[in-house]
């Protein structure tokens, strides 16, 4: 099956930059990273899990220029 290709805001691309930097670092399991995103940009829980969802599905070491 094909893999549908999403599109996502500029601020979402920068949460995703965000996340594969925090990954980079390992300074969490990838799992646990929705706290990280509310601290740094400003977003409530819910909003934090739906970007980190769509990274963990959309998940490219390469970058995501793709997806806007």
């Amino acid at each position: 099956m094909k893999k549908e290709l999403i599109k996502i805001t500029e601020e979402e691309h920068e949460m995703f930059d965000f996340l594969n930097d925090l990954r980079t670092s390992g300074v969490t399991n990838m799992f646990a990273a929705g706290p990280y995103l509310t601290t740094r940009f400003d977003v409530d829980r819910n909003e934090a899990n739906i970007v980190l969802s769509k990274w963990i599905h959309n998940f490219n070491e390469d970058g995501y220029s793709h997806l806007r």
